[in-house]
């Protein structure tokens, strides 16, 4: 398999990026949705994958969605000469003119900012107007769309407008408020022919009739699974993300004794314990409880005991392991899905967390 970019840092865990994965999940989006144009997400560092490093992968993307004006003013300054749509739009005058200088397409979500746009003349940029369909966190209510659309149709330096919503429950497909938020969205929009975008990752897979002109894939780019109820492996899905460290010490504990702070779990027998040099220093989360499984020579190894800031410890029983051994905590032997679920968390916690923890780009 070939791999995409590798930083070492002085640390044991180390995080490498698989671009042919990242590549091979969006062709999976274009499977699903073949008659849509792909707005591929890559805020927060690319889900902590490494911004710059996942758009030269995502090439085949027509547009990248940012969070904020800074995060597409870098990718701009980069050399990317993709479409950049600013998912919070701007915050002010300053970040409004970051958005002109840099040929970002900001998302409008709320009337001020519409009325912003109506007070300005001195350029001219194409924006989407968001929707609040019933997720009730950035959006423009339905009562007030016609009020908002025409506040942008009648700015000099709005050029075109583009239409988005964003559901609150597409992992779960049969979910009523899916149905209800797309009829919404469709039905309250004020142009036949307008270029609309509601399908997130779960909803491409999930939901045909909400593709649209624009699907808006994130996690699902990454290789988690974006849906309750099916596994990544199932959806044809590769892991982009290889976080592992390696066996730093095995102690042979006795039994009745207790493993790490808090003397939170005890021996059931005499036995090996691994420490496995990661921690939530890492990145990994020290809210994992023991039981979580660590990957070492083919065998999933619960953890035992608390997470440390630059160890886990970890049930060796009837595994053959040596000082030095690869450690997987999440990647292609063992998904971050699993990881998660036994954390208590979803798979973009885990990602974000240690992709960025790990300070690489």
């Amino acid at each position: 398999m070939k791999q995409g970019l590798t930083r070492h840092r002085e640390r044991s865990a180390r995080i490498q990026i698989d671009g042919e994965a990242l590549r091979h999940n969006l062709g999976r989006v274009k499977a699903y949705a073949p008659s849509s144009k792909v707005m591929a997400v890559i805020k927060a560092n690319a889900y902590g994958h490494d911004v710059l490093a996942a758009a030269s992968y995502l090439d085949a993307a027509d547009a990248f969605a940012l969070a904020m004006p800074a995060e597409a003013v870098a990718l701009r300054r980069a050399g990317c000469s993709r479409p950049l749509i600013v998912l919070q739009g701007f915050a002010n005058q300053e970040e409004l003119k970051l958005c002109s200088r840099y040929d970002l397409q900001p998302v409008i979500h709320q009337q001020w900012q519409a009325e912003l746009l109506y007070s300005t003349s001195r350029f001219s940029l194409d924006v989407w107007l968001k929707i609040d369909t019933g997720m009730h966190r950035l959006g423009v209510p339905l009562e007030a769309v016609d009020q908002a659309y025409q506040t942008l149709k009648s700015a000099a330096v709005v050029h075109s407008i583009q239409f988005m919503s964003h559901f609150a429950n597409a992992d779960d497909p049969s979910h009523l408020l899916n149905n209800k938020q797309l009829e919404s969205f469709i039905n309250v929009i004020p142009e036949s022919d307008a270029q609309r975008s509601i399908a997130n990752s779960a909803a491409v897979i999930s939901n045909v009739s909400s593709h649209l002109e624009w699907v808006r894939p994130g996690i699902m780019l990454y290789g988690s699974s974006p849906l309750l109820e099916r596994s990544a492996e199932e959806l044809d899905l590769r892991p982009v993300m290889q976080f592992e460290s390696r066996l730093a010490a095995i102690q042979y504990v006795r039994k009745g004794e207790t493993i790490g702070y808090g003397s939170t779990w005890q021996c059931p027998e005499d036995m090996p314990v691994g420490v496995v040099a990661a921690g939530y220093g890492d990145g990994y989360p020290r809210h994992a409880p023991s039981g979580t499984p660590v990957w070492i020579n083919g065998h999933l190894c619960p953890s035992v005991g608390r997470v440390s800031m630059d160890s886990i410890c970890v049930d060796l029983r009837g595994v053959d392991a040596s000082h030095g051994d690869r450690a997987v905590l999440w990647g292609r032997e063992l998904s971050v899905d699993t990881v998660a679920s036994h954390a208590g968390t979803i798979s973009y916690e885990l990602l974000c967390h240690a992709g960025n923890t790990a300070n690489l780009g």
